[in-house]
């Protein structure tokens, strides 16, 4: 084993290739090298004081310097102690200092790599870190997991959209953090604003799960701050977020059929936004998935036809049997100018216009529930898959869902088995 090296111990210069096993001999000439530490006034051009005592840093013939950001005059300073003459308080600081820089020396020794004053200056950090602001960390976190394809352009859109809320947060007169200096009282400020302040013209105030969304996605930003060591602690440690308790509306058979029977000849778009609400009451589709669909989505498995889709929350893959319901509104708008333009399955229209509509729909068919785009695949779990006795497995599969657990919560309120477990149990007794 050849080891090639040109030591010049009178130079303090040490060039050398080392091999795994000569790693003691490498941390041997490391120790060679000498360090030397030196307190020392710097003149100031402000302030009260005319100085402030500095650490120099030599070693390997290079130097860096660490502001101890104690300031004094030079009647106050020995400068052949290198401490102060009377305050017993400084000199503790500047000896806490000496020791802190020795055993940082010492621990990038047994590392046994290259280093000099600059790195020991950084391992006790003692280098003052750049202050980036919040907005600017947040943007460069969604760049950045955007590139690597972390998140899907619906999660992009979601954290666009607490990006925004930010922006309106910090023109509010709050003035805009460095990521360093967030902590717990700018979290429950946020909070405030969020739960306190309209987001519309109509002086609607967001609910709780969309205010914790909101957190949520912040929470993730700073975690990736804490990671890169921008951020020193979890702002989040001491903030716990509360949820109410899930009311999953959805409707029951009899409800569907109340929908079915509404009279909406004069109303051709409300007739759509039906169609479109029922579709995902018989797949369990999200309303993203839903206005997604091409007709190149519909396989054929056996003989059955299928919906092979590739879920826009999730990106996981999901094969849901098409029920004849179903078929019949995708062949009810084989006329429409989205198939064939774009060979869409259902015509397409805003969620919020979608949620508008089901208002007016609820109101005609006399139906007393808060109705929105998303109760459609509540009722698919419930009314149309559990009360008929489909297996809670193949359930959670049809929606799409990660965790048995979740689709748990819909088996808690389906009525109708309670119904029939309450049959079953009067004829027992």
């Amino acid at each position: 084993m050849k080891i090639y090296q040109n030591v010049s111990l009178l130079m303090g210069k040490c060039f050398t290739y080392v091999s795994p096993e000569s790693k003691m001999f490498h941390l041997q000439i490391l120790k060679m090298r000498t360090i030397s530490l030196k307190f020392f006034l710097k003149p100031l051009k402000h302030g009260k004081y005319a100085f402030s005592v500095n650490l120099r840093i030599i070693y390997d013939r290079k130097k860096a310097e660490i502001a101890t950001g104690i300031r004094c005059d030079k009647k106050e300073w020995n400068t052949q102690k290198e401490r102060f003459n009377h305050n017993i308080i400084f000199n503790q600081r500047l000896a806490d200092l000496e020791t802190k820089v020795y055993k940082a020396h010492h621990e990038l020794l047994e590392l046994a790599k290259e280093f000099g004053p600059q790195e020991i200056k950084e391992f006790i950090g003692a280098v003052k870190k750049p202050r980036i602001k919040l907005l600017s960390f947040y943007l460069n976190y969604l760049e950045d997991q955007k590139e690597k394809g972390q998140v899907v352009k619906s999660t992009q859109a979601k954290y666009k959209q607490t990006f925004d809320c930010l922006i309106n947060y910090f023109n509010s007169s709050v003035r805009e953090p460095a990521v360093k200096d967030i902590d717990f009282h700018f979290i429950t400020k946020w909070d405030d604003y969020l739960k306190h302040t309209p987001y519309n013209k109509n002086g609607d105030k967001l609910q709780l799960n969309s205010v914790n969304k909101h957190h949520s996605r912040l929470k993730a930003v700073l975690n990736e701050a804490i990671r890169r060591r921008i951020l020193s602690f979890n702002p989040y440690a001491n903030f716990k977020l509360r949820y109410p308790q899930a009311n999953r509306e959805y409707l029951t058979q009899q409800e569907i059929h109340q929908l079915c029977d509404v009279d909406l000849a004069n109303h051709p778009t409300a007739s759509q936004v039906r169609d479109i609400f029922l579709f995902s009451c018989y797949t369990g589709l999200r309303y993203s998935d839903a206005m997604a669909l091409t007709m190149e989505n519909i396989h054929k498995i056996g003989n059955e036809l299928y919906l092979r889709i590739d879920q826009i929350k999730t990106g996981e893959r999901r094969e849901i049997p098409l029920l004849g319901s179903a078929l019949s509104i995708i062949e009810k708008y084989s006329w429409c100018n989205e198939r064939m333009i774009e060979n869409k399955v259902l015509p397409k229209l805003s969620n919020p216009k979608v949620n508008e509509y089901l208002k007016f729909i609820a109101e005609k068919a006399q139906i007393k529930k808060h109705l929105t785009h998303h109760v459609a695949r509540h009722t698919c779990a419930t009314t149309i898959l559990l009360d008929n006795e489909v297996p809670i497995e193949t359930v959670s599969h049809w929606l799409g869902h990660n965790s048995l657990r979740t689709t748990q919560i819909y088996a808690k309120i389906s009525h109708s088995n309670l119904s029939k477990e309450l049959m079953r149990l009067n004829n027992l007794i």
